[in-house]
């Protein structure tokens, strides 16, 4: 069932994505949380939901799966009340940290029950929560201190970025990237212990910095470089490493250092260089679509068939990664508008999305448990 429930929000999140991107000459906060709220955060906690019985080796999520259901039908509504005058956004605002505080719940209990040290990735999931839960709290405090709703906001912005989002992401890629590039990387779980106070503490402070004191924000992007190179030089001391990544491996590495290139840029948005716009264009195209597009293609197939490795998942795998630099270099391509102020910039992006959300749909229809090729 958790397969199931992670297949349908792939689904849900591919086309959001492109949604988002057709819809950026609306209002940002419509298409932000296209994106976001209806689209990334229930396939995060729906993959949560995969990942963590497996870091705990625990059995299967069970009643936990009505959590990112619940957390898209709430995502879907925001984006309808956006539009319709932001009467509710406090109270859907309430019940999506009901969902993530839950959601807590369950993975410490999970990781209390570990025979012997947990695995640290759980952590990283769990501090992402907490992130994404102070968030949610903080737009609910709107509705009683209204006069620090800038503050709120901002802060929202970049607890949801930086925090939730980012710590979930470089967290899964240390543990993914090596699983996809073929090689080991015994570095990997010293990486998560130490670099999780870094990426923690710069969190908080460009959250903080970015609503009160901008120096403060700088100092927070320094912390959060030392966790983002070193996912890069993690990539680039594994024995695969040594050669340019295929497949799925292309789109994933791109992520990694799109990520250090979103920070980089995020200093300059700090300096007041770089609008808040433009950075988080920045991070949907060199960060995020690579790494959801990269990510999918590789776990797609271990999700629609559970178990040892098969030709069908071969087969289906081989479909999805086909074009994976193509995509990359779109994506790229896009930033690159932005950067240079091109109107036209989310075009390249979209046309390669779209064409890779074709490319899951034949792939579902093309490969069969049965497949022997692709």
């Amino acid at each position: 069932m958790t397969n199931k429930l992670l297949l349908a929000l792939i689904v849900t999140a591919l086309i959001a994505l492109p949604a988002g991107l057709a819809l950026q000459a609306a209002p940002a906060l419509v298409w932000r949380h296209v994106v976001f709220a209806a689209g990334i955060m229930p396939l995060i906690l729906g993959a949560m939901l995969y990942f963590v019985p497996v870091l705990t080796r625990s059995a299967s999520a069970n009643r936990a799966l009505v959590l990112p259901i619940a957390a898209l039908i709430l995502g879907v509504w925001v984006v309808v009340d956006l539009q319709s005058g932001m009467t509710r956004i406090p109270l859907l605002a309430a019940g999506a940290a009901l969902i993530v505080a839950t959601l807590m719940a369950w993975i410490w209990q999970r990781r209390r029950r570990v025979f012997g040290t947990p695995h640290p990735g759980i952590d990283w999931y769990f501090y992402a929560l907490a992130a994404l839960l102070l968030a949610l709290l903080l737009i609910v405090g709107r509705a009683f201190w209204p006069e620090y709703s800038g503050h709120a906001r901002v802060m929202h912005l970049h607890l949801n970025l930086i925090g939730f989002l980012g710590l979930t992401a470089v967290g899964t890629l240390r543990v993914l990237l090596p699983t996809v590039l073929g090689a080991p990387d015994p570095g990997a779980l010293r990486f998560l212990r130490r670099q999780l106070p870094f990426a923690l503490l710069g969190t908080l402070a460009i959250a903080v910095g970015a609503a009160f004191a901008p120096p403060l924000a700088l100092l927070g992007a320094l912390a959060w470089l030392s966790p983002a190179v070193g996912l890069v030089l993690g990539l680039a001391n594994q024995e695969s490493g040594r050669r340019l990544p295929t497949g799925a491996g292309i789109a994933l590495a791109a992520a990694a250092i799109g990520w250090l290139a979103v920070l980089l840029a995020g200093a300059v948005h700090g300096l007041g260089a770089l609008s808040a716009d433009k950075l988080l264009q920045l991070l949907l195209f060199l960060f995020l679509l690579p790494l959801v597009t990269g990510a999918t293609s590789y776990l797609l197939p271990v999700w629609r068939w559970p178990g040892a490795a098969t030709a069908a998942q071969q087969a289906m795998r081989g479909r999805l990664t086909a074009g994976s630099g193509v995509r990359v270099a779109g994506f790229w391509l896009s930033a690159l508008l932005v950067s240079l102020d091109i109107g036209v910039a989310a075009v390249p992006a979209l046309v390669v999305l779209v064409a890779y959300i074709v490319q899951v749909l034949f792939a579902f229809l093309r490969v069969s448990r049965n497949s022997e090729q692709a």
